[in-house]
């Protein structure tokens, strides 16, 4: 099977199920499979950045998903982050080891926490699911149009350091058509009236790209091109979820100020 092939099977097979769990999976089932995905996303990322005593962060963290399971509260991530600092002056004390990979950890692992966080509290209502929808669609919609305009027309470099291939023109044509999409779906779903919609979308669309740049700049700190093998033609989860783990709890959080 071609990669291309193994892809679109992939994306196919995904968003079944995603759909199924998001819509049709009651509680506790639905937080159990948020919890297990929170649990996966985070080992791959102790695996990329190949933390010394990995099987500690392991077994702490499926520690923190497990309460987050009984309580999704954000004192739980100030906790783990405190322990698993303990852990690395603990480790660094006979060995060398690098705080940019432990930071760049704790960095990409508190945005997955905030991201479990906002689901589970937004998925009881419809509105907060009109939230998360419209969060996600424009982020997709967002990633797409920046790859064709950037294709097209894209010139000037938006982050060469970090990812080389955005541009800014496609920057400015992912906002142009993902914006229009959340606004759509907020105002369907009367999540937020018209001005402050727009505002919360335009915000959102470039939480997006800074997830994006997130995961592309602790990849490149740990030399490797996927953060994982689990999703055949895709890589790991978190090359799957790098631009909405930072766009949904940013849309979640503002529209808790804005509402």
């Amino acid at each position: 099977m071609s990669e291309l092939s193994k892809r679109v099977v992939t994306a196919l097979v995904l968003v079944v199920l995603v759909w199924g769990w998001y819509f049709n999976l009651p509680s506790p089932w639905f937080e159990t499979v948020l919890a297990l995905i929170g649990w996966g996303a985070t080992c791959e990322l102790i695996l990329m950045m190949k933390l010394r005593s990995s099987s500690v962060y392991m077994v702490s963290s499926l520690v923190v998903w497990v309460v987050f399971l009984k309580s999704p509260q954000i004192a739980w991530l100030l906790l783990a982050s405190l322990f698993w600092f303990a852990t690395f002056v603990t480790v660094s004390r006979n060995r060398e080891v690098s705080f940019g990979h432990f930071f760049a950890f704790i960095w990409l692992f508190s945005w997955i926490y905030l991201f479990a966080l906002a689901i589970s509290n937004t998925h009881d209502s419809a509105i907060g699911q009109g939230l998360v929808i419209g969060a996600c669609l424009a982020v997709w919609v967002s990633d797409s149009a920046a790859y064709f305009v950037g294709r097209a027309i894209g010139k000037r470099k938006l982050c060469p350091a970090i990812s080389p291939g955005k541009s800014i023109e496609g920057l400015v044509g992912g906002l142009v058509f993902a914006v229009p999409v959340a606004l759509i779906c907020w105002l369907t779903w009367d999540v937020l009236p018209f001005a402050l919609a727009g505002l919360l979308a335009i915000v959102t669309v470039l939480a997006g790209v800074l997830g994006d740049l997130s995961e592309s700049a602790v990849k490149r700190l740990a030399g490797v091109k996927d953060s994982g093998r689990w999703l055949p033609g895709h890589g790991g989860i978190l090359d799957r979820i790098d631009a909405i783990i930072m766009a949904v709890p940013v849309a979640w959080l503002l529209w808790g100020v804005m509402a």
